[in-house]
């Protein structure tokens, strides 16, 4: 079915709830607006709708979902387990907040919603406009990323109606996400708790608070089991032009490059280029000490130089792996054509 995509601020109108609520009790999907980045949302329990979601957005089906739900006694009826003491600690100090957490789910959670595992991921957004519907509607939410599977997650409206009008009868403009990237994903279903992927919440903050080591899973890469947490497989985050991973000190093969190419290089605003710099399309996005600000900008500015018809290749400067650092080259690497921006090839890292 073909839709007429309409785009609603949503901020301070209830009545745009109450439509979105309405379509979502009636199957439909609904683009909503959370903290991280916006939400492709069906009914969580509703095995028709959230089949939907998968169609919309071209996503594999072995690729599980993370529902989202507006309450904490929301969680008890989709997990087959007590919540333990540790999961209850994160649950206290980040919900409603970035953070999914993986449970052994409830026979009330389909199949589909779950990849056909014995795992749910769950969280509990922040967003008031996406919190407010959660609540309005009642129900728990199913909510991948709302735009076309593989390509930069949407931050803003604009950017979920380039990628899926005329798929969805609805988008709720709650603004630009305050995060920017999705929520950090930590399966607390064995004994030792690990993060299937680093987001929101940077795993060193995540260890201190729990007072305990937290390794990153990224092993399932290239597995043909199945995985718990989105973003485990496939590729993710990428632009359609090249992207590459660009180290300062080889600034002399990249300048050689842009005398072939048009380049846009996204760098931090204490990186020295000289003065070739005229030579590229240089933004400088962000200050090494603070990546949280190129968190909330990444995705919008790789759609933006996707669609500049005066840029054929991105480079963005390789960051510190640590803290939001981590999950910003978590990402990156996803994207990225290959890491080695003096030898660009068509590689994938997902």
């Amino acid at each position: 079915m073909n839709y007429q995509t309409e785009i609603i601020k949503a901020n301070n109108d209830d009545q745009a709830v109450e439509k979105a609520a309405e379509l979502l009790h009636k199957g439909e999907l609904v683009a909503i607006p959370t903290e991280t980045v916006y939400g492709l949302a069906a009914d969580a329990l509703n095995p028709e709708a959230v089949k939907r979601i998968f169609e919309a957005k071209g996503r594999p089906q072995d690729n599980p979902l993370i529902i989202h739900i507006g309450a904490q006694k929301d969680l008890e009826k989709l997990i087959a387990e007590k919540v333990s003491k540790r999961a209850q600690k994160l649950i206290d100090k980040y919900w409603p907040g970035p953070l999914t957490l993986i449970f052994k789910k409830s026979s009330l959670v389909p199949a589909e919603t779950s990849a056909g595992l014995d795992t749910v991921a769950v969280r509990m957004p922040s967003h008031p406009v996406t919190i407010k519907l959660l609540q309005k509607s009642g129900l728990v939410l199913a909510a991948p990323s709302a735009n076309t599977s593989g390509y930069p997650s949407p931050t803003r409206a604009e950017h979920v109606y380039a990628d899926l009008k005329t798929k969805i009868p609805l988008i709720l403009d709650g603004g630009s996400c305050e995060v920017g990237v999705e929520s950090t994903v930590i399966d607390l279903s064995q004994k030792e708790a690990v993060v299937l992927r680093p987001g929101g919440i940077s795993r060193e903050e995540l260890a201190e608070f729990l007072g305990e080591e937290l390794k990153l899973n990224n092993n399932l890469e290239k597995s043909t089991q199945g995985v718990i947490s989105p973003g485990m497989k496939y590729r993710h985050y990428a632009p359609q032009k090249n992207l590459y991973i660009f180290d300062p000190v080889k600034k002399d093969l990249l300048f050689k490059k842009a005398e072939q190419k048009k380049i846009a290089l996204i760098i931090s605003r204490q990186t020295e280029l000289g003065q070739k710099e005229d030579q590229l399309k240089v933004i400088r996005a962000f200050d090494r000490e603070k990546p949280a600000e190129l968190a909330r900008k990444l995705f919008a500015l790789l759609r933006e130089l996707d669609s500049d018809p005066e840029v054929e290749e991105i480079y963005i400067e390789e960051l510190k792996e640590e803290g939001l650092g981590e999950t910003l080259m978590n990402r990156i690497y996803k994207a990225a054509a290959a890491k080695d921006e003096a030898q660009p090839g068509g590689g994938d890292n997902s």
